[in-house]
C-alpha cells in the first residue's frame, strides 16, 4: 500500500467511482502494474495481489465467469501480449453485442484472466477472429434466450504443440489449454462484447458449455481426414472453427457392430423436437469417439457416406418440429417429416475421445449460424507452424 489513504478510505473511495470497464484495466505508459487506473493516489499492486480480493472485486463488477481470476497484472498481460505478431492497440473483431473493441491487450487481459498459458495466445486470437465472421452471427449466438455456446475446435500441428486434448476427457476437466483457451473466450465475450448473463446475454437458463468447450481432433485416431482437410486445408495447417453449439449429450452404444445399426442409434439420439434443428435445421455436431468410427469405417464406409446417411435420416414429426421459436418453412417437410439438416455439409463430424464406445451430440442453431474454419497464420499471411513463430515480430 501507498499513499496517503488508509486502506478503508482508499477502498471507499473505490466504491465511489465508477465501475472499471475492461478499458480502465489497460496500463498505459505506466511501469507500475496497476490493475484500475481510475484513482490516481490510492494504493497500487506491484507483484503479489491479494488474489481473493481481486476476484472478488471483478466479480462485483460482473466481469468474470463467476470462478476465480488470475490477476491480469501488467508483467502477465505483457508476457500473453510477446506471443502475437500483432500491437497490443491493434484491433483483432468488433464483438457485438456491445459492439466493443477486441484488441490484442483487451484479448490478453481476458486471456490472462482465464490462466491461459501466454503461447495459447495465437489460438486465442484466432478464435476471436474467427466468431467475428458475419456467417457466425454472434449478435444473435450472444443475444439469444437459447442456451447456445461456442465451441472450439483445434487441428493441425499447434493443437499437438499445446497439448490441447483429444483423447479421453476433452470435454471435461483436467487439460489447461482446453479449459483456458476456451474460458479466454467466454470472458471476451462477456468483458468486451458486453455478453453479461441477464444483460447483454439472454438466456433462459445458460448452459455449463458456456464456461468452456474447447478440444482438438484426434486426428490420429481417426480413419477419417479431420476437419480442416475436408474444408479445404492441408494437414500441416493450424486451424481454429468455431461453431455455435448446445452442450454435448452422449450416445452409448456398446453392441452395434455395423456401421448402419451404429448410426441409427445416433439418428435416434439426434433427431429430437424442442432443438433450433427441428424447426430450423442447421449444423449438427458429431464428436466420434475412436471405437465408435473404427466400427464404421471397417464397415466400408466413408466419412462421406456417413454424413450423407445421417442427413437422409435423421427426422422428427412435422407435428413435434414446429413447435419452436420460429415458425417452420414448408421446405423442409417431406411426407410429414423434417430433416434437422440442409444438407450433408451440415453433418460436421469429427473424431475425439478415449477408450469406450461412445459419442458426443451437439445440437446447432439452425440457420442462425453457420461454423467458421480459420487457418492459424502470421500478421504477413504465413501459415504458422509454431507458436514460437508469434514471439516479438
Amino acid at each position: 500500500m501507498v499513499g496517503k489513504d488508509t486502506e478503508k478510505e482508499a477502498h471507499q473511495k473505490n466504491e465511489d467511482c465508477k465501475l472499471c470497464g475492461i478499458d480502465e484495466l489497460l496500463v498505459k505508459n505506466n511501469p507500475k502494474e496497476r490493475l484500475c487506473s481510475v484513482q490516481e493516489a490510492d494504493f497500487e499492486i506491484f507483484t503479489d495481489p491479494d488474489v481473493e480480493k481481486v476476484s472478488n472485486e471483478f466479480y462485483i463488477k460482473k466481469q468474470t465467469d463467476g470462478l476465480p481470476i488470475i490477476p491480469p497484472t501488467k508483467t502477465r498481460v505483457d508476457k500473453f501480449i510477446k506471443y502475437s505478431d500483432l500491437k497490443p492497440e491493434e484491433i483483432i473483431a468488433i464483438l457485438p453485442p456491445k459492439r466493443g473493441k477486441a484488441t490484442l491487450e483487451k484479448v490478453a487481459i481476458n486471456s490472462v484472466m482465464a490462466g491461459c498459458i501466454p503461447s495459447f495466445a495465437p489460438v486465442v486470437q484466432h478464435t476471436i477472429k474467427a466468431v467475428s465472421q458475419e456467417k457466425f452471427n454472434l449478435p444473435g449466438v450472444n443475444t439469444t434466450t437459447h442456451p447456445i455456446a461456442i465451441c472450439t475446435l483445434v487441428n493441425g500441428p499447434i493443437s499437438r504443440e499445446l497439448a490441447i486434448n483429444s483423447g479421453a476427457g476433452c470435454l471435461g476437466p483436467g487439460n489447461i489449454a482446453n479449459s483456458t483457451i476456451g474460458r479466454a473466450l467466454r470472458l471476451s465475450i462477456i468483458n468486451i462484447a458486453g455478453a453479461v448473463p441477464g444483460i447483454g446475454d439472454h438466456a433462459t437458463l445458460g448452459s455449463p458449455a458456456k464456461y468452456s468447450y474447447c478440444f482438438a481432433e484426434a486426428e490420429d485416431e481417426s480413419p477419417w481426414e479431420p476437419l480442416h482437410v475436408e474444408r479445404g486445408y492441408n494437414s500441416d495447417t493450424s486451424t481454429v472453427t468455431v461453431m455455435a453449439a448446445e452442450a454435448p449429450h452422449n450416445v452409448n452404444d456398446h453392441r452395434s457392430t455395423s456401421a448402419e445399426d451404429l448410426l441409427n442409434t445416433l439418428i435416434h439420439t439426434a433427431s429430437v423436437a424442442g432443438s433450433n434443428n427441428s424447426h430450423v435445421p442447421g449444423e449438427l455436431l458429431l464428436i466420434m469417439g475412436p471405437e465408435h468410427a473404427r466400427t464404421v469405417a471397417d464397415d466400408g464406409w466413408t466419412k462421406e457416406d456417413t454424413k450423407k446417411y445421417i442427413h437422409e435420416n435423421a427426422l422428427v414429426p412435422l407435428k413435434l418440429g414446429d413447435r419452436g421459436g420460429r415458425k417452420l418453412d414448408e421446405k423442409w417437410v417431406k411426407n410429414g417429416m423434417v430433416k434437422i439438416t440442409r444438407s450433408a455439409d451440415d453433418v460436421v463430424l469429427v473424431v475425439a475421445g478415449g477408450p469406450g464406445r461412445h459419442t458426443m451430440i451437439s445440437h446447432g442453431f439452425g440457420t442462425s449460424s453457420e461454423s467458421v474454419t480459420l487457418p492459424i497464420l502470421l500478421k504477413d499471411g504465413t501459415i504458422a507452424k509454431s507458436t514460437d513463430e508469434f514471439r516479438d515480430k
